[in-house]
């Protein structure tokens, strides 16, 4: 195990011994991986697709690439680079659930593996969150080489784990920005929790290692912009 992943075990495990004891009774069942990957549904990502909302790659080398973009603003900047080289193409940002945009993805790799090539579909956030997530990760004593190699997408959660109330049940929290993690700090009453930071592919290795349905993920700035902006139901 990579001493990136084998540190961080160390602090998540020692941090969940904040989660409530009545959780230890729960049924234990291993959480399977569809449904750690529904839990990204409140992460919206934003990609460029054709007027019709069907994902739109773009060639590179052998393969083809499609940034999913954590934030709108960015993926406008990659519609107007994309409009410029292709004049005569129609494409939009979309935004799409994060595990709906994998599940996509995942098909169309399908349908392309008899042709040899690949959709690489990395997740783009803002390097204010990278940045932030480095310095946590040095000062926890990562070493600079580990966290380049496993380090794509910064995921925040405290120690002592922050728990929300959910319909389930009290879950502990990883939010998708250091602004949220460090707000939810700050309602804290007393000593603030420590920040720390980890890969989302470690978040998730670890949702589905739990014998317990004990995490959930926070609903990014992004969701709550679209939830507003969906019309409202009618009576």
């Amino acid at each position: 195990m990579p001493d990136f992943v084998a540190r961080w075990r160390a602090i998540a495990v020692a941090a969940l011994a904040s989660l409530p004891v009545s959780m230890a009774s729960a049924p234990a069942l291993a959480i399977p991986e569809e449904a750690a990957m529904k839990k990204l549904a409140v992460i919206p990502v934003f990609l460029l697709t054709s007027e019709q909302g069907i994902p739109l790659p773009i060639p590179r080398g052998d393969n083809l690439i499609l940034p999913m973009f954590l934030q709108k603003d960015r993926a406008n900047q990659e519609l107007a680079t994309f409009e410029k080289a292709n004049a005569n193409a129609k494409a939009k940002v979309s935004a799409i659930p994060m595990n709906v945009a994998n599940d996509k993805v995942n098909e169309m790799n399908i349908k392309l593996k008899d042709k040899g090539k690949q959709i690489v579909s990395p997740i783009v956030g803002s390097a204010a969150d990278m940045n932030q997530a480095v310095s946590i990760l040095e000062k926890q004593g990562v070493s600079k080489e580990d966290i380049q190699k496993g380090l794509s997408v910064p995921v925040f959660f405290h120690k002592p784990f922050l728990t929300i109330k959910t319909p389930e049940g009290s879950r502990g929290v990883f939010f998708m920005t250091y602004k949220d993690a460090t707000t939810a700090a700050s309602k804290v009453q007393g000593t603030k929790p420590e920040i720390l930071a980890v890969d989302l592919t470690n978040a998730l290795a670890q949702i589905i290692d739990e014998k317990e349905d004990r995490f959930v993920f926070y609903p990014t700035a992004a969701f709550f912009a679209l939830m507003k902006e969906q019309p409202a139901a009618k009576p």
